[in-house]
């Protein structure tokens, strides 16, 4: 049936103003950078010659045109496949829309659940709890208020004693509160600085109140020095112990700064002012003069040991006091510890001690020194904190188990 030019079933003339071809006619939908050779819109393309391979490739359900041997009108019969041709269809194009690709999710969700995330743990970090405060808020524990009925207190001394203020005003407190009837004392620490141990050691001593020791893996060198203020130590089979002796240490690397070319300039009021620096070596008479130091405070450590083990002379305690390390069960047949057991028997010791009732569980005061979690997380990961005390200028006494740094 003739189609007249106003049927609406008859397909539009591709160079009319709204047909297939979009206005400036099959020129328009040509790539920007011009065709090219072989191209489906460049020469041999067949669509950019012929209207009805364009139609076909705006419709690709329409039947492609066909000329002689299959090949659309216009086309090169040398031409060979195209990827995109139709199956059977050489020169027949049909159009790919090809879909811009998914952005791909990084491992934490996108950015505003990393920003919610973060903020959480820094949220959580700045509460700044201690060990003590927690435990107050989950079991009735507090370092903070006086006890309500008699119990117990408990001061953990733990890691390297380098200051021991907030321990000093902990036992202060205990001593004053009247319902703490006895002192667990845990410790589980290779020692620190002799001062701050000196102090500790001095405020427990006069501690009048029972106060049972409690050894954890590590009680040894300044860790030993405060135990022995105890009443009675307990100690397990397999805690490091011992190591009574006193160290001074310091770097020295001039040879390396002398192959840099680095010198250092010292202007002092003495000979000794700079006894320890680590860019030179040490003179005979620094090191004589500083071993005779740690001599006499080796005699105070030897000393303060025997007055805090009744049954153990100077001499006694000098024979083990080499530097030595001895495991809990060693400690106790040598006499440095008096029972084996774990904190859970030192608790139940205390309260015994304390004349409290032993048949149920009692209020405990609890005092770490924890600096709270934010603290505590970067304290774990200081890892250069073995290099800074290795360079800091000047020269620090130790009762520490620590070989090498």
């Amino acid at each position: 049936m003739a189609q007249g030019p106003d049927d609406p079933n008859r397909p539009a003339d591709p160079a009319a103003p709204g047909g297939d071809f979009p206005s400036g006619g099959p020129e328009a939908e040509r790539p920007s950078g011009g065709p090219e050779a072989g191209d489906d819109f460049g020469p041999g393309g067949g669509a950019a010659r012929d209207p009805e391979a364009y139609r076909f490739l705006r419709n690709p359900s329409r039947e492609a045109p066909r000329g002689e041997g299959g090949v659309p009108p216009g086309g090169d019969p040398r031409r060979p496949p195209h990827p995109m041709d139709v199956p059977g269809r050489p020169g027949a194009v049909r159009r790919v829309v090809e879909s811009s690709p998914a952005k791909k999710r990084g491992p934490f969700l996108g950015g505003a659940p990393m920003v919610v995330l973060i903020l959480g743990i820094l949220l959580i970090a700045s509460c700044h709890y201690s060990v003590a405060n927690i435990v107050n808020k989950i079991g009735g524990i507090s370092a903070e208020r006086p006890l309500t009925e008699p119990g117990l207190a408990v001061l953990a001394i733990r890691g390297e004693i380098i200051d021991t203020e907030w321990a000093v005003d902990a036992v202060r407190r205990f001593q004053e509160d009247p319902n703490v009837k006895a002192l667990v004392i845990r410790v589980d620490s290779p020692g620190g600085l002799v001062a701050p141990c000196q102090e500790l050691y001095n405020v427990l001593k006069k501690f009048p109140k029972p106060k049972i020791v409690s050894m954890g893996s590590l009680a040894a060198s300044g860790g030993y020095y405060i135990a022995v203020t105890g009443d009675v130590i307990l100690a397990n089979p397999g805690t490091i112990t011992g190591s009574i002796g006193v160290i001074m240490e310091a770097m020295e690397f001039s040879q390396a700064m002398e192959k840099l070319g680095v010198r250092s300039e010292v202007i002092k009021s003495g000979a000794f002012k700079d006894s320890g620096s680590p860019f030179r070596s040490m003179r005979p008479d620094e090191r004589d003069a500083l071993q005779a130091m740690v001599m006499n405070v080796y005699e105070q450590f030897v000393r303060d040991v025997s007055a805090g083990r009744l049954l153990m002379t100077e001499e006694a305690v000098r024979a083990l006091a080499d530097g030595r390390i001895f495991s809990g069960e060693e400690a106790r047949t040598l006499g440095l510890v008096d029972r084996l057991g774990g904190y859970s028997e030192a608790v139940e010791l205390a309260k015994e001690r304390g004349a409290l009732p032993r048949d149920r569980e009692v209020p405990v005061l609890y005092e770490d020194g924890a600096v709270g979690v934010f603290g505590q997380l970067f304290g774990a990961l200081d890892f250069m904190d073995p290099v800074e005390r290795a360079v800091s200028p000047g020269l620090t006494l130790k009762f520490i188990y620590r070989p090498g740094l």
